[in-house]
């Protein structure tokens, strides 16, 4: 990784040989480019023919450097199929496992609230966007996502999914962290 730049995980890839102007210039054309594509219902993955098989492959390479413990190659993996499949929820997930797993709970905060774009409701997200929030000591902040967490997983159970425990876990562990009056709040269930 380039050491003399500070990275944007979410959405910069750097290039050694492109100079700063350069790579900004890259990034806001792409950017463009993605907007402009998705507006009209294409991905760029999609736009430049890439065939699923090539996304699947691609993303088990991923998931493999992850689970490998080579946090930063899976990153780059993740955020590369982000930029060709913007709209791929999974894909968020293991960029933001990879940020959690490389201590960037900034940069996990973020994709975590990239990937609630996509999905607002998807337990897991919200889940592990609480924990982010936790790891940065932002306590009510992890306590309200925790709570909502475990709600949508109650809402909504996924088969084998264990985000309801989980969460409820973390508010044991969080409630002395948080205001009195938000603590009160650990059971509340909107009617």
């Amino acid at each position: 990784m380039n050491t003399h730049q500070e990275f944007d995980w979410v959405s910069n890839d750097p290039d050694a040989k492109l100079t700063p102007e350069q790579s900004q210039k890259l990034v806001e054309v792409t950017q463009e480019l993605v907007f402009f594509g998705l507006e009209n219902n294409v991905e760029p993955g999609d736009a430049v023919g890439l065939s699923q098989s090539y996304f699947d492959a691609l993303h088990e390479l991923a998931a493999r450097h992850y689970n490998s413990r080579r946090f930063d190659s899976a990153a780059t993996l993740y955020q590369r199929l982000l930029r060709l499949k913007p709209l791929q929820l999974v894909y968020y997930k293991g960029l933001g496992a990879c940020c959690m797993g490389l201590e960037r709970y900034d940069a996990a905060v973020k994709v975590y609230h990239s990937a609630r774009v996509i999905d607002a409701l998807d337990a897991e997200v919200v889940y592990y966007l609480g924990l982010a929030y936790y790891f940065q000591k932002d306590f009510p902040a992890a306590f309200d996502l925790m709570r909502f967490a475990r709600l949508q997983a109650e809402d909504d159970p996924k088969p084998g999914s264990k985000i309801a425990a989980f969460a409820t876990q973390m508010l044991e562990r969080i409630k002395s962290l948080v205001p009195p009056e938000q603590a009160a709040l650990i059971d509340f269930r909107p009617s």
